[in-house]
């Protein structure tokens, strides 16, 4: 590490997207056994936790990765070294303080936010997440400044410990406590993500110091010639302006998250069910259904984390080729992975459910939300995109008009007794379908993208079609002939990918300025195009 390691776009986001993937093992060998361990019941606990975690985390955080990684690319592009250091050191302390004051609000408020969200119990799981604002908003500022750096390896690190122990420490502590009861053994397994989070920063802490010799030796050039660093408080009003409408964009956006999952376990016990029959409800929508309607999304994050300082670099000097082609690439590649693990969590949700939690109680709810799949992640990148662009009010502006159509629409369906808890996809397909579209209205305004209509849907939609027929029709004849739902299911998976992944390459899906950026990607290109795989 000690070294500058300077990835490209690609390069950079498949190390964060196989450090996801990692991670998403990780987060499955303690999730899984933990529904088994507390049942939809405890996991309803173990999400209202999580959620007043997330907003306050928002709140707390969110703007400030993309704010400093945007500066201290910006700073790098001009080969100014100290600056972008003194844009990690100011906002190191900004960090820390806020991460104090957000771990107090949450554990001395802990009852007051429970109560609040109808979920009394979940008061004991909401003091144990406390301690992971702090840890998280620091960790936030170093994984800044190495993305910042287009170093990616740092926060892939970090991500992977931080996984490791909520897993070791989560599970360990609520199969100790599971003779106390759910609200117990849910309260060990969030002590378990709070020392993940310690893990976390530690691991990027102890990389930041092997680093620094290599840091103040460039540091140390930049002093010889002269360069002007400008001043903290210079800084601070930039971290902040960059930083304030990131956080209130994700916070409104979280916030109407928060009131849905609120409402929706206060709107189920309006229309007679009991609070114990609401958690386990919510339960299987937040811990069944949004669990792997998650998991492509959080591997699509890795693109959103690269393109910000990419695209930043690029326009410090003004390098507008670069930024249309990095946009067009990064859209093309979310929209080729995240159809297929969308209609593909779709069409097989009931074998996938039972595979993965030998439960199905959430195959309607799976079977709708998996279609947001392409739509969720399409926000994910677009948002960084406008991001980085400098649009930081446009994102604010298009998710909060998302978030009040999600929380209207499962207002309303979630009070009908016959759709209940199914009618919160819906919200949510809407939500993002919305936020879609007028996001890509606006990069087309500021990056004079290209959406060739070939390349964005029809390509896309006709191998993902094909794929589709291939999961669903393998799928039962494989059943038919083992008995076995996880041969059939694992079986029709693999199957499904390569009939979607070979139509792509029939239909010129996979583009060679795509396969280009990859490592090595000009020598893949050379034997695919020997094949005559891609033109």
């Amino acid at each position: 590490m000690g070294r500058t390691h300077k990835q490209t776009f690609l390069q950079g986001a498949l190390i964060l997207v196989l450090a996801n993937a990692i991670v998403k093992i990780i987060g499955a060998g303690f999730k899984i056994p933990l529904t088994y361990l507390i049942g939809p019941d405890g996991m309803g606990i173990y999400s209202v936790s999580y959620e007043i975690y997330k907003w306050l985390f928002i709140v707390a955080t969110a703007g400030f990765p993309v704010a400093v990684s945007k500066m201290v690319s910006e700073s790098l592009a001009r080969n100014n070294y100290a600056e972008a250091h003194k844009v990690f050191h100011v906002s190191f302390y900004l960090l820390g303080a806020i991460g104090i004051v957000g771990s107090a609000i949450m554990f001395f408020g802990a009852e007051f936010f429970a109560d609040r969200f109808g979920n009394s119990r979940a008061y004991l799981a909401v003091m144990a997440m406390s301690p992971s604002l702090f840890f998280v908003s620091l960790m936030s500022a170093y994984r800044g400044y190495f993305q910042g750096r287009q170093n990616m390896i740092p926060t892939a690190v970090s991500e992977i410990i931080e996984a490791l122990g909520k897993l070791i420490v989560g599970y360990t502590l609520a199969f100790l406590w599971a003779s106390r009861g759910v609200v117990y053994s849910s309260a060990g397994a969030i002590l378990g993500v709070s020392t993940g989070t310690f893990l976390g920063f530690a691991a990027l802490y102890f990389i930041y110091e092997y680093s620094k010799s290599d840091i103040k030796r460039q540091i140390a050039k930049n002093k010889e010639s002269g360069v002007a660093v400008r001043r903290t408080g210079t800084i601070l009003k930039q971290l902040i302006h960059i930083a304030i409408p990131i956080t209130i964009g994700a916070s409104v956006f979280s916030l109407t998250t928060l009131i849905d999952a609120f409402m929706i376990m206060n709107r189920l016990q309006s229309i007679g069910f009991t609070e114990e029959q609401a958690s386990t409800m919510f339960g299987y929508l937040s811990s069944y259904a949004t669990t792997m309607f998650s998991f492509p999304a959080t591997i699509v994050t890795a693109l959103s984390v690269s393109i910000v300082p990419t695209i930043a670099g690029a326009l410090a000097v003004k390098n507008t080729k670069q930024v249309k082609k990095t946009t067009e690439s990064a859209l093309r590649i979310t929209i080729l992975f995240s159809i297929a693990a969308g209609v593909g969590l779709s069409v097989l949700a009931k074998p996938i459910l039972l595979l993965v939690f030998k439960d199905d109680g959430a195959t309607q709810l799976l079977n709708v939300m998996g279609l947001a799949v392409l739509f969720v992640c399409l926000v994910s990148v677009t948002n960084a995109m406008l991001q980085a662009v400098g649009r930081i009010y446009v994102p604010v502006r298009n998710m909060l008009i998302g978030g009040v159509i999600k929380v209207i629409i499962n207002y309303y369906l979630v009070g009908i007794i016959d759709i209940n808890i199914n009618g919160a996809p819906i919200g949510t397909n809407v939500c993002y379908l919305t936020i879609t579209i007028l996001n890509l209205i606006e990069i087309k305004k500021f990056t004079n993208v290209d959406y060739k209509f070939s390349d964005f849907v029809l390509k896309p939609l006709v191998s993902v079609a094909s794929m589709a027929v291939t999961a669903v029709y393998s799928y039962g004849t494989i059943m038919e002939h083992t008995q076995s739902n996880a041969i059939a299911t694992l079986s029709s998976i693999c199957l499904a990918g390569i009939i979607y992944i070979l139509m792509l390459f029939a239909v010129g899906g996979i583009k060679i300025e795509d396969i280009e950026m990859l490592p090595k990607g000009k020598n893949i290109a050379r034997h695919l195009t020997r094949l005559k795989l891609i033109k």
